[in-house]
């Protein structure tokens, strides 16, 4: 036990300093504060959220992509890049037991406690001031969109990061449930739109065969991947979701798993289950089982992402000329509207971030180059890279060159990570068109955007900030809650619990202290309110 002992410890310690040295130049100093070069050329480190990754070899890290690069040039500041793995929290949490930081750390969305948590911890610093004397950019976004205002700032006001910002939110509406077009045609059947049209596409493809193989028995009407994202899509069509939300009638928090009226969805679905509506062994098919299923011709409707549009067409277009999927707005069932499940419609600017640490001592170089990133000629670069290199424009408008769009070594997506990341963030004002350049490939992908973007989004939740001791108490309560949830959530479905114990379900989940942690949700929405 004690040599087992020792070697986890030692693999602690090896971690931490690895970490450290990230963090600190070659004669083993911390290069926390911005230094100047022989040039006048200030250093600032740069600690980013992952670990940096490309399928172009000479592409080492976020130094060698020309957006980088030319922001860099611009602003005559060095940015070292430490892609050390900080997405994974506890790789997060030695970085921070080191005590030693970069000047700029990213900050994990799922960092218990947040932005907030470092604030009050000393690891991060308050910006407000400094935003009014360096960053006009910052400034003037926060003063002309109050609600990105709103979800930046910390429940006392304080201001402490430099975000993504989804000015545009329709290019938050990538996911939703989806359905072959192509199948419907054949059975005479539009687009569905209600609880009960689903049901009645769902018989018709578990009935004829689609997929015309001479086998009528292949087919799987409603497939899923990675749990129960298709079928959960379904709860919003009575009013909830299987998370916290707004409930449409009372506009208070709830936790949609605990509402009596999730007992009718459940009913839905364990009839769907029993009529071979929804894939058998969908608890336990993963991402790459369900594409191999969807590749056999055999799936007819599933949720997941709009590239699964491009991607799926690119594949089967050649052997189904016909092959059409579309995206579906949610269905309208008891609760009379079309709700969207898609929590990222209701953020302007995600929980992550970019903080300042309490160590860098050149705030005036650091504060600039972060309001640079983030305005416009620095969101350009960093969505678009150079213009004549990655992109030209034509009647006014940017488009990507052909040196991205017809590279002759790599597709479209993996090209344009020379010069830019279009489709995922940093610190910048996130673009629409550069976005949608890659995402919305055809017609279908457009088509389904609008649809899913166009959902009622009552009962989404803006991203709340909890308090130190909120946050350690949601989190003991949901791991168990949560957890169970999920599994009675499967035995309702697939018939190994009557439903007739929904109200034992519910019971337990108040044992479980749900009821608590609807009121710490509660208390984290009102505070956001009155900001």
């Amino acid at each position: 036990m004690r040599i087992k002992k020792y070697v986890k410890l030692s693999l602690a310690g090896l971690l931490a300093v690895s970490v450290i040295a990230g963090c600190s130049n070659s004669s083993g100093q911390p290069e926390s504060s911005a230094e100047t070069t022989g040039t006048d050329t200030k250093k600032v480190s740069f600690l980013w959220n992952g670990k940096f990754s490309s399928k172009i070899p000479e592409l080492k890290g976020y130094g060698d992509v020309e957006a980088y690069k030319e922001i860099q040039k611009r602003t005559n500041v060095q940015i070292d890049f430490q892609d050390n793995d900080t997405g994974n929290l506890s790789q997060f949490n030695i970085m921070l037991a080191s005590g030693t930081y970069p000047d700029i750390i990213y900050v994990p969305g799922g960092y218990p406690g947040g932005v907030a948590k470092l604030v009050e911890d000393g690891v991060a610093i308050r910006l407000n001031e400094l935003i009014d004397q360096y960053a006009p950019n910052y400034k003037k976004l926060l003063e002309e969109h109050p609600e990105i205002k709103k979800q930046v700032m910390l429940d006392d006001g304080t201001i402490a990061k430099f975000p993504q910002i989804n000015l545009d939110l329709r290019r938050n509406a990538w996911s939703g449930t989806m359905i072959r077009q192509d199948w419907l045609d054949q059975v005479g059947l539009k687009m569905p739109t209600t609880i009960d049209e689903w049901y009645t596409a769902l018989k018709a493809f578990k009935d004829n065969d689609m997929n015309g193989n001479g086998n009528k028995d292949d087919e799987i009407p409603l497939g899923d991947q990675n749990g129960m994202g298709s079928i959960t899509s379904f709860s919003t069509a009575y009013g909830l979701l299987t998370t916290f939300q707004i409930h449409p009638e009372t506009g208070k928090v709830t936790y949609g798993p605990y509402d009596p009226v999730f007992k009718d969805y459940l009913a839905t679905m364990r009839k769907w289950y029993d009529e071979g509506l929804i894939d058998s062994e969908f608890a336990a098919t993963d991402k790459k089982g369900f594409e191999a299923k969807f590749s056999n011709n055999i799936v007819g409707a599933y949720g997941g992402t709009i590239t699964g549009i491009n991607t799926y067409k690119n594949q089967l277009k050649s052997t189904i000329p016909e092959f059409k999927l579309v995206g579906v707005a949610p269905p309208v069932g008891p609760a009379g509207k079309s709700y969207s499940a898609a929590g990222q419609l209701a953020q302007y600017v995600p929980l992550e971030g970019a903080v300042v640490s309490s160590q860098a001592k050149d705030l005036e170089t650091v504060i600039k180059l972060l309001d640079y990133m983030i305005g416009p000629e620095g969101s350009d670069l960093q969505n678009w890279g150079v213009e004549g290199k990655s992109y030209v424009v034509e009647n006014g408008k940017k488009k990507f060159s052909d040196a991205v769009m017809n590279d002759p070594t790599y597709e479209a997506r993996v090209a344009v990570s020379r010069y830019a990341y279009p489709t995922s963030g940093m610190v910048k004002v996130m673009s629409y068109d550069a976005w949608a350049s890659f995402e919305l490939q055809y017609p279908e992908a457009g088509e389904a955007n609008e649809r899913w973007f166009n959902a009622d989004k009552t009962l989404l939740l803006p991203p709340l900030l909890f308090k130190g001791e909120e946050s350690q108490e949601i989190s003991k309560i949901m791991s168990e809650a949560d957890t169970y949830m999920k599994e009675m959530l499967l035995k309702f479905i697939m018939g190994n619990e009557p439903l007739d114990n929904f109200g034992t379900y519910t019971e337990t989940l108040k044992k479980m202290n749900i009821e608590r942690a609807i009121e710490i949700y509660q208390a984290a929405y009102d505070r956001y309110q009155n900001r």
